[in-house]
Order: C-alpha cells, then sequence, then structure tokens
C-alpha cells in the first residue's frame, strides 16, 4: 500500500471517527435522560447502541495503529508525527481536523463519567431505600 494511500485512509478514518462521536454523544445525552427518568428499557437499548458504537470507534482505532505502523513509526506515535507526513499545504486543515476530534472524545469521557456517577448515586439511594441505612439500628 503507498503511503498516501495510508495517509488518505487515515484521514478517512478520523472523518468517521468524528460522524461516529456525535452519534456517541447524542446516545449518552439519550442515556442521561433516561436515566433520570429512571427508564430501564430505554437504559437496556441504549447500553447496547452505545456498546456496539464504541466497539465501531475502537476497531477503527486500531485500524489507525495499524495504518501508523505502515508508515514506518513506531508505536506509540502520536498524531503530530502523523501529521507532519502529510503535504505541508494540508497539515494545519488535517492537525484542525484531529483536534476536532479530541475535543469530541473529551467530552464523550466527560458525558459517560456523569451518566455513571448519576446511575451510580441512583443504585446507591435504592439500596439505602431498600436495605436501610448500615447504622440505622446500631446499638449505642
Amino acid at each position: 500500500m503507498k503511503r498516501s494511500d495510508v495517509l488518505r485512509s487515515l484521514i478517512s478514518g478520523v472523518h468517521a471517527d468524528h460522524a461516529d462521536y456525535q452519534q456517541l454523544r447524542q446516545l449518552l445525552g439519550e442515556q442521561f435522560d433516561a436515566a433520570l427518568r429512571h427508564d430501564t428499557q430505554a437504559l437496556t437499548a441504549l447500553g447496547e447502541r452505545i456498546t456496539a458504537q464504541v466497539a465501531v470507534l475502537d476497531q477503527r482505532r486500531r485500524e489507525r495503529m495499524r495504518a501508523v505502523a505502515l508508515l514506518g513509526l513506531r508505536a506509540p506515535a502520536t498524531m503530530e508525527q502523523v501529521i507532519v507526513l502529510f503535504a505541508s499545504n494540508m497539515q494545519a486543515a488535517v492537525r484542525q481536523l484531529w483536534q476536532a476530534l479530541e475535543a469530541l472524545v473529551l467530552e464523550c469521557k466527560a458525558l459517560n463519567g456523569r451518566n455513571c456517577r448519576l446511575m451510580m448515586e441512583q443504585h446507591a439511594l435504592m439500596q439505602r431505600v431498600l436495605a436501610g441505612e448500615a447504622d440505622t439500628y446500631v446499638p449505642a
């Protein structure tokens, strides 16, 4: 595979990731809303969709790592090392595209953390309601 083909494939993958992370962001928003409503059916369906979306993103990440290896860069290569392989007139656009993707990834991580905290708090509250406080009936 020619270097130009590998670089083109990398950019195509970054564009696809951008679209998929936007979809993941939407799903995480829906998951949060479903958790607030205590909608277990929606949470189950959304969990399956989120898992499938993350699997696609992870597969593309692995493909990107293989492409970087084809370029002769040693792991762990940085995206900046890849960007300098592009024609100089394309580097700024590729850098901007990558930074936009990184921002989406960070946003999705934050949303996932928020959802996790909410569901863990809800679970802890339900445990207290169902089982009572651990020290409620401790003799003095």
